[in-house]
């Protein structure tokens, strides 16, 4: 009896060995992924506390703190330079032009608290996250929505199109935000769907700019590497071309159709059967309505 015992608690102790040593390595391969995918410092424990908090701190972004000026409104820690002090005025309008628009688009959402940090041109802010991505970002993973302050002189001098941009923007990556917090699990939707929301919800339909593009399937653009892929492949435009079919969406549904496609995919955690159930367009039929109302 005692044998049976002894070696019954062998037999647990070794399966508890291998589940440990399966949760570490595990946890090794989440960190390698998440900071390759984020080009951020973090640390394996920081990368831990980040996915058990959803809120991650990496060292760079401690020492930007601790080296800026820090202004609280609302749920945003601005964190800036001294010389961003003139546009922290349009940089709250914006952000309250920024809450009303999501609202209106998702109703209202928890308002997460997040950091806002402001980066004096574009080559320190690629520095902050090692990625070469010459735009603004917002992470979910950090709770950082990142800018850059190299139009500050234009739009002080008044120029309407810098402000616009600034403020278009600003827009953009909070609607990445308030989309975050409305999902239930972001990695149902394409980046089409995510970025052209963000884009419809920041873009003046007055001022968009219109180049001719050539059409990417959808189906092209439903990772992260697509994406990528697509940004860097000449006349494609995947911006603009995943602003144009939410925009053919809102105006033949309704801005309304944004967050029925959403409740729908919380429930069927697949996109492209909500999609369908929703609008009655598979992809394919998206692609060519949305064209031929574009060029019209």
């Amino acid at each position: 009896m005692k044998k049976s015992r002894k070696t019954a608690l062998s037999i647990t102790a070794l399966i508890l060995s291998f589940v440990l040593m399966l949760l570490l390595g595990g946890s090794f391969i989440v960190h390698k992924v998440i900071t390759d995918s984020l080009g951020a410092d973090l640390t394996y424990f920081q990368t831990m506390r980040g996915v058990i908090t959803q809120d991650a701190e990496s060292e760079s972004e401690r020492q930007l703190k601790e080296s800026s000026m820090r202004e609280d409104y609302r749920h945003i820690s601005i964190y800036y330079e001294e010389n961003f002090s003139e546009l922290l005025s349009i940089t709250k309008e914006t952000l309250n032009l920024a809450i009303e628009r999501t609202e209106e688009l998702f109703g209202e959402t928890d308002e997460v608290p997040f950091d806002l940090l402001v980066f004096e041109n574009v080559v320190e802010m690629n520095g902050f996250s090692e990625l070469e991505t010459g735009y603004a970002f917002y992470s979910d993973f950090l709770k950082v929505l990142v800018i850059h302050n190299s139009g500050k002189g234009f739009i002080l001098a008044e120029d309407e199109l810098a402000l616009y941009n600034f403020q278009q923007t600003l827009l953009h990556e909070y609607t990445h935000y308030a989309f975050t917090r409305r999902v239930s699990n972001l990695n149902h939707y394409p980046m089409w769907f995510v970025e052209g929301v963000a884009e419809y919800a920041g873009i003046d339909p007055e001022r968009v700019f219109s180049p001719h593009f050539e059409n990417i399937p959808f189906d092209q653009l439903t990772s992260t590497e697509q994406w990528e892929k697509a940004l860097n492949t000449p006349m494609k435009s995947p911006y603009l071309q995943s602003y144009y079919a939410v925009d053919y969406l809102t105006v033949e549904h309704g801005e309304e159709v944004i967050t029925q496609i959403i409740d729908s995919v919380d429930d069927t955690r697949d996109f492209e059967e909500s999609f369908g159930e929703v609008t009655g367009l598979t992809l394919r039929e998206l692609e060519s309505e949305f064209l031929s109302a574009y060029k019209d």
